[in-house]
């Protein structure tokens, strides 16, 4: 049986072993996909976020310390530089953006309320602070729990908590509007 090498042992080579960084790619884009998408709402800025990501491990001149899980890492590279691209865009979730995705996710022939459902998440969610986007997305859409999505943000877990209160409560607030306005 053939060892696998783990996320750590890969990144170690992927400045100078493309098979390494290929692996590594294949494991992760989609997650870095989706936390550029989440931050940036747009499949665009997304394809960037994961090109720069890799690229960024590709030159070997970032350090790592392998005591975290890689993908706990990993997520805090790909939301720095989601917030790098944001910062140079000065673009922020737009509606329009959001519809995008969606539209993909949910066959509305199939079931129109849950793609009602999910434009109107997605109109709340792009009128969250950049923080409260990532709080929600890294605890509710990747399943990382308070702590590790404290230490991907670089923040304290009360900070987390309570972005993602506040990010709860205007969820709520923007879900009910919408839904009123169908009604």
């Amino acid at each position: 049986m053939l060892a696998v090498d783990t996320d750590w042992q890969l990144f170690a080579r992927a400045a100078d072993d493309g098979a390494a960084l290929a692996e590594l790619f294949e494991r992760h884009r989609h997650f870095v996909y989706r936390l550029g998408w989440g931050v940036l709402q747009s499949s665009e800025a997304a394809d960037d976020i994961v090109q720069d990501v890799f690229l960024k491990i590709r030159s070997g001149r970032l350090k790592a310390a392998p005591k975290a899980r890689f993908t706990t890492w990993l997520y805090g590279l790909a939301i720095n530089t989601a917030r790098e691209h944001a910062r140079k865009r000065r673009r922020f979730w737009g509606a329009a953006d959001a519809t995008e995705l969606l539209e993909r996710q949910v066959d509305e022939a199939v079931d129109p309320e849950r793609a009602d459902a999910m434009r109107d998440l997605a109109k709340a969610m792009a009128m969250l602070p950049i923080r409260q986007r990532e709080v929600v997305l890294l605890r509710f859409y990747e399943g990382f729990d308070t702590r590790e999505t404290a230490e991907i943000l670089g923040c304290r877990e009360g900070t987390v908590k309570a972005h993602l209160h506040r990010a709860t409560q205007t969820l709520r607030a923007g879900l009910a509007s919408y839904k009123t306005e169908r009604t």
